[in-house]
């Protein structure tokens, strides 16, 4: 007999070293809830009754907060990946464009040295005349 209430009463301490265990006024066990809609209370956490609508709050469960961060995570990642692909194809289409420039300018520094030759080429039959 002893030894049976030597294991309750070792039970019962590990249970209130995890977490209280709080109850409503329906003899529900209160959840732990936390905020989630923005405002100055945002991210406080707090016990509610079993029963209260959840509008703008959520249960505070160490998966589900894993889960909202890895999502969150996730999307900026994706967020970043299309990003970097933007800047990719937009550094692309600056390389093609300077190219584009390099040839355009060649053609004109040609064109111009051609017409320097021509303009020469005339200045000496004019003077050779």
């Amino acid at each position: 007999m002893v030894s049976q209430n030597l294991s309750a009463s070792g039970s019962s301490s590990q249970s209130r070293l995890s977490s209280p265990v709080l109850k409503c006024y329906h003899n529900e066990v209160a959840p732990l809830r936390i905020v989630r809609h923005n405002g100055p209370r945002l991210g406080m956490k707090f016990y509610a009754c079993a029963y209260w609508p959840v509008t703008g709050v959520d249960y505070v469960n160490h998966i589900q907060d894993m889960q909202f961060q890895i999502l969150d995570k996730d999307t900026t990642i994706a967020d970043l990946e299309n990003e970097v692909k933007m800047l990719k194809e937009e550094n692309e289409n600056l390389e093609d464009q300077l190219a584009e420039v390099g040839i355009e300018c060649n053609e004109r520094r040609l064109m111009m040295e051609c017409e320097a030759d021509e303009k020469r080429k005339t200045y000496a039959l004019l003077l050779s005349w």
